[in-house]
């Protein structure tokens, strides 16, 4: 009876085996970002400059570091990052249509880890509303 109820369990086995065993290719461990920045005013911005030596992501999990992403198109950007808890700064220099700029920040999630952001699916989005420097 024991003997027969085992080899109907390991019967089983395969069907359920390719649903659970399938092999990582390594990107399960990544989040796609995608990043949209709002900006202070409803002036035009002819171009968004990120100031990339003081814009990062810091993965409180794993301690790495990743540069902001340079490249913004209509205010928007892409970043791939490690899944985890990140907190993060952006700066960056807004030259508008009559010729003027500004330094802008987003620090909302730079330092205190109860506004830490968690990033676990696939794909993520997030809004960011640039500041002005004073």
């Amino acid at each position: 009876m024991i003997r027969h109820r085992i080899i109907r369990t390991l019967c089983c086995l395969p069907l359920l085996l390719p649903a659970a065993c399938e092999h990582p290719d390594g990107n399960e461990l990544f989040t796609e970002v995608s990043i949209r920045l709002v900006m202070p005013d409803s002036r035009p911005v002819e171009r968004l400059e990120i100031l990339t030596d003081i814009s990062y992501f810091y993965n409180l999990n794993t301690y790495e570091r990743t540069a902001f992403p340079e490249t913004v198109e209509r205010n928007r950007t892409t970043v791939r990052l490690r899944r985890g808890v990140y907190n993060f700064i952006v700066e960056a220099r807004a030259t508008y249509a009559d010729g003027t700029t500004r330094r802008l920040y987003c620090a909302d999630h730079a330092n205190d880890r109860a506004k830490a952001v968690t990033w676990v699916n696939g794909q993520e989005s997030a809004v960011l509303l640039l500041q002005a420097n004073r």
